[in-house]
């Protein structure tokens, strides 16, 4: 029996240093791309002027967990393991672009809830082309996203590409995504408020946009 006591001191030892280790290793820090500046959502009883439905985002599968993906050169990219989304980058832009568009225009995001279909929605779908960040130069978003409703209407297509200037420490590449989604969510809004106005024709004329009659993006 004795024999068995260092062997007893040895393992008690061991564990004790593995939690000191565990005590000891940094906290994951878990980040947001929806702006603190966000509104609250109206009641659709308020009968609102505009009501849409922002349909999930597709990112591409290289950033799509919820680890930070930084470009480190070209053709490569270090994973973070220690900076994290709170959700899924697809998740997190989907909420993020839908605060922004209530907050720029005033509508009411419907998604996930049932409607009785009185008035129209205007479904809104972005494709994330590329979502890229160097730390100590800058971020962008390429995104093609598309407007359309139940109706007998053209589908309006547009392209936005956003780049913002960061610094190198990780919550300025946070900041300049924030900024560079809220600028694409301007892009959207501005599109769409022309397209629920009137005929297509009204958005039509911007820059990089095109409706389901046309073949090609403009210049």
């Amino acid at each position: 029996m004795s024999s068995l006591f260092p062997i007893r001191r040895m393992f008690a030892g061991a564990m004790a240093c593995v939690a000191l280790v565990a005590c000891s290793s940094p906290a994951a820090r878990f980040h947001s791309l929806r702006a603190a500046d966000g509104a609250g959502v109206a009641s659709a009883e308020s009968a609102p002027a505009l009501l849409v439905d922002v349909l999930p985002v597709r990112v591409p599968p290289s950033v799509a967990g919820r680890r930070l993906v930084v470009q480190a050169s070209s053709g490569q990219v270090d994973v973070l393991e220690m900076d994290r989304w709170a959700s899924p980058v697809a998740d997190e832009f989907r909420a993020a672009l839908s605060a922004a568009l209530v907050l720029q225009t005033g509508a009411v995001d419907l998604h996930g809830v049932p409607y009785d279909g009185k008035h129209p929605v205007y479904r809104v779908a972005a494709e994330v082309q590329r979502f890229e960040s160097w730390r100590g130069s800058h971020v962008s978003i390429d995104a093609v996203w598309t407007i359309r409703t139940a109706e007998d209407r053209p589908v309006l297509t547009c392209r936005s590409v956003v780049r913002e200037d960061v610094s190198a420490g990780i919550e300025s590449v946070i900041q300049g995504h924030r900024r560079a989604l809220k600028a694409l969510a301007s892009h959207i809004a501005e599109a769409l408020l022309a397209y629920a106005a009137g005929p297509s024709e009204a958005a039509r004329p911007m820059p990089g946009c095109l409706d389901s009659a046309a073949s090609t993006l403009a210049k």
